[in-house]
């Protein structure tokens, strides 16, 4: 008798992708070598203290489910931060609902907007990307359509990339500005016209913002689809916001989306059966987070002279990369004399213990890309820069 236990759809799923670095830091540390990990996006640069005061004020002494909304505090803290922003004023009772870091947030939107009966059932997202907005969409019963950002285009998303044919089956597109891996950015033109397209095809567009308040010192602030969209109510439009990357908190676990009061109605109805809901305690942590500005720029000084650093040291040796002044990701090409990003990566950290992502992680059209998060401290690009460039000036990268 056949087993059939087992769901299909996660059978057919491949390895989380960015999984393959962990295994090589395992191998790393067992030969004793020192590792400076670019993988993972996770900075080393401590929580502010403020951030982790609220936090211990904020465990009661009885500990009670909280909502799977958010507090009122909360989401009016984002609203308002949603204001001081960008200028625009959404209704925190009804357009804003608390996550638990932008990643559950975009993993459950899919089971919220599809119908696997449905022959509409089509989630659009850019390659390369966030390896989650595929395995969501597989794993809610969507159809997934990958389009290629393509360096001509400064990846910058063309909807005219989607195949006219297959509109129809079109439910939801993912957009990420500024984008996570390349750190590109797209115009406020740009973003008019994408919409404009969404609206005018029935497609929700989901912006995954989680980096819109990373962007360096001196350089324009990026723009949200919610001012975009503001004048027609925000509809078909979801944006996707976290405290990980902004705030130093990835091990909190708190974000928020905001956008279509019919659709943020849809997900207040879907997380509490899925038993989604923040902690109180981590809530006041955020309200703190999201009610001070100041903090945020401070971290984004940071990683600034980061990027620096490394653009130089890139410059110098030849090897290519996409300029940014957003993110704390450095998207570079893999050196010609290696075959694909995986081989480059392999190298690269056996001979200096440095540990980058390949290309084909985050995109199957990327292999000759490889992706740097600037999660080390400055003092340890310094150290890990230094050993690469003798390994280069030795012939051996």
């Amino acid at each position: 008798m056949e087993n059939t236990l087992g769901n299909s759809w996660l059978d057919a799923l491949p390895a989380y992708s960015l999984l393959r670095n962990d295994m090589r830091k395992t191998q790393l540390k067992k030969s004793g070598v020192d590792v400076f990990d670019f993988g993972l996006g996770d900075p080393q640069e401590e929580t502010p203290f403020f951030i982790r005061e609220a936090l211990a004020r904020g465990i009661s002494a009885v500990s009670q489910y909280p909502t799977s909304t958010g507090s009122v505090e909360f989401r009016q803290s984002c609203a308002n931060w949603v204001q001081r922003r960008f200028q625009t004023q959404i209704d925190p009772a009804a357009q804003v609902i608390s996550s638990n870091g932008s990643k559950e947030a975009v993993f459950h939107i899919p089971h919220v907007l599809l119908n696997c009966a449905s022959q509409r059932r089509m989630m659009v997202f850019p390659d390369p990307g966030y390896p989650v907005y595929k395995s969501s969409t597989l794993l809610s019963g969507g159809i997934p359509f990958e389009v290629s950002l393509r360096p001509e285009k400064n990846f910058v998303f063309d909807p005219s990339d989607i195949p006219e044919q297959i509109l129809p089956q079109v439910a939801a597109l993912w957009v990420c500005y500024p984008h996570n891996p390349t750190g590109a950015m797209m115009s406020r033109s740009k973003m008019e016209s994408l919409y404009a397209w969404a609206l005018k095809h029935n497609i929700v567009l989901l912006a995954d913002e989680c980096y819109v308040d990373m962007y360096f010192p001196g350089t324009p602030p990026p723009d949200s689809f919610l001012s975009v969209a503001q004048s027609f109510d925000f509809k078909n439009l979801l944006c996707f916001f976290s405290l990980s990357k902004r705030s130093g908190m990835t091990g909190y676990r708190s974000g928020f989306v905001a956008g279509d009061r019919d659709l943020i109605g849809k997900f207040a109805k879907y997380r509490p059966n899925a038993g989604l809901s923040t902690p109180e305690f981590i809530q006041k942590a955020a309200i703190a987070a999201w009610n001070d500005d100041v903090h945020a720029r401070e971290r984004n000084a940071i990683f600034a002279e980061k990027r620096r650093t490394v653009d130089l040291f890139f410059q110098k040796n030849g090897i290519e990369f996409l300029p940014s002044t957003a993110t704390f990701y450095v998207w570079a090409k893999v050196p010609s004399r290696f075959k694909n990003g995986e081989e480059f990566a392999e190298k690269l950290a056996s001979a200096t213990g440095i540990v980058v992502t390949p290309g084909d992680a985050l995109g199957a059209t990327c292999d000759d890309w490889f992706r740097l998060a600037l999660v080390p401290t400055v003092d340890r690009i310094e150290k890990c820069l230094a050993i690469w460039q003798q390994k280069i000036d030795q012939g051996d990268l």
